[in-house]
């Protein structure tokens, strides 16, 4: 596989990973971070199927991100990494978590597309 087609593996897996893990924290109600709670509430997630297929997906993509740095620049690969997990991320958000998008965000994603331009030019 060439570069690009591995980093953009390594990217959906990662994408995936970060909405099954969401889907999963809300169904099991979140982790609040107390003290008292918290050996139950990660008890609740190491049980839930979101959470645990998103930690194989996380797996994954990191098996395959450390073949794209075998053989890659880190100071090249990371940013576009980067910047595609963050707009697939937002893109997935608002999909399949039906979250809110602000113009802000929008102009930030486009930003980080002329960035990648830059960056894969160069």
């Amino acid at each position: 596989m060439s570069f690009f087609q591995l980093l953009l593996t390594s990217v959906v897996f990662n994408v995936t990973a970060n909405i099954l893990l969401k889907k999963g924290v809300y169904a099991i109600g979140g982790i609040s971070g107390q003290k008292a709670k918290l050996i139950s509430e990660l008890a609740k997630a190491a049980f839930n199927p979101f959470i645990i297929l998103g930690l194989v997906f996380y797996g994954l993509s990191f098996i395959i991100w450390l073949r794209v740095l075998t053989f890659n620049d880190l100071s090249r690969a990371y940013p576009i990494f980067a910047a595609i997990v963050f707009m697939l991320t937002t893109l997935g958000s608002i999909i399949f978590l039906k979250e809110n998008i602000s113009v802000a965000r929008i102009i930030g994603m486009i930003i980080m597309l002329i960035g990648i331009y830059i960056v894969t030019r160069f």
